[in-house]
């Protein structure tokens, strides 16, 4: 301790300048001296001693904290950053496609497309549904003679994702069937080769180009359809006209070479005729009797 050195060196030049006198101070002197190691001694004692209480009181601080913390921590549901979830939401129908068959060759299995829900306002996809490739059973072949028996691919597997189109526009997984019902060959599984991955925006591009080409050719052979049904239409007006207005013209001929009261009754009748006929025709085609 620095405690014990310092007083050890004062009294050691205590001694030294009292050498020279009687040997009575000499011993009072070195009776002093161990006095005052004795003191160090008990002063040591007391300071270690203070020293350990205040470790013992830290150390008891310190597990009186350690105590408080709770043994353990209430467990939250993991989920792997990887693998759906109920809840989970995507951009499109297209991110959940390549989000599920990425999860699909990483565990070891093929997906497949299957039912699609469509919205009964306008008819677009609101609903997807992708499944294992060995989901369902085969069914039996219709053929009395099998000609090759072929390795069975469909055991009933249930493994599948649900996505659903909210009001947000978003793509929200509404179920998710974990579990197969076959072995798995995780990052060994062939590619998705049953369903065509989604096309890019390119190629989206070019395939509405291609259908508004087609149905603007459509729309051109409607109209010219329409034409030429208006052309007989107006053909068949004409012909009418003539045969109504060659009519009249008898009906003329006979008031000049018959009686007044057959005329009158033949014009009566001609007339009854134009009136029908004024409401078929354009205006400017049908004449008086």
């Amino acid at each position: 301790m620095e405690v014990i050195e310092i007083v050890d060196v004062v009294f050691a030049v205590d001694f030294i300048i009292d050498n020279d006198a009687n040997g009575d101070i000499a011993g009072n002197v070195a009776v002093d001296i161990a006095r005052a190691r004795d003191e160090n001694k008990i002063a040591e004692n007391s300071v270690e001693g203070e020293f350990e209480e205040y470790e013992d009181h830290k150390m008891d601080k310190e597990s009186l904290a350690i105590d408080m913390i709770p043994d353990a921590v209430p467990a939250m549901p993991m989920v792997a950053a990887d693998e759906p979830y109920l809840g989970q939401e995507f951009d499109s129908e297209a991110s959940a496609h390549a989000f599920y068959n990425t999860y699909a060759t990483r565990v070891g299995f093929v997906i497949r497309v299957s039912k699609l829900s469509r919205s009964r306002r306008d008819g677009s996809a609101i609903g997807r549904a992708l499944v294992c490739n060995k989901e369902g059973f085969r069914m039996p072949d219709k053929r009395e003679k099998i000609v090759r028996q072929r390795a069975e691919t469909r055991v009933g597997c249930r493994a599948m994702i649900l996505v659903r189109k909210v009001s947000s526009g978003k793509w929200v997984v509404t179920k998710f069937v974990k579990e197969h019902t076959h072995s798995l060959t995780p990052g060994k599984a062939r590619r998705d080769c049953i369903y065509d991955q989604y096309p890019n925006e390119h190629d989206k591009i070019r395939e509405l180009s291609q259908q508004l080409a087609i149905e603007k050719k459509r729309a051109a052979t409607y109209k010219r359809h329409l034409e030429l049904i208006f052309e007989q239409i107006e053909e068949q007006n004409e012909s009418l006209s003539k045969k109504i207005q060659h009519i009249v013209d008898s009906v003329r001929d006979m008031e000049d070479k018959q009686p007044q009261r057959h005329s009158r009754i033949i014009c009566s009748r001609a007339h009854r005729i134009l009136l029908v006929v004024k409401h078929i025709l354009p205006p400017g085609l049908g004449t008086r009797c």
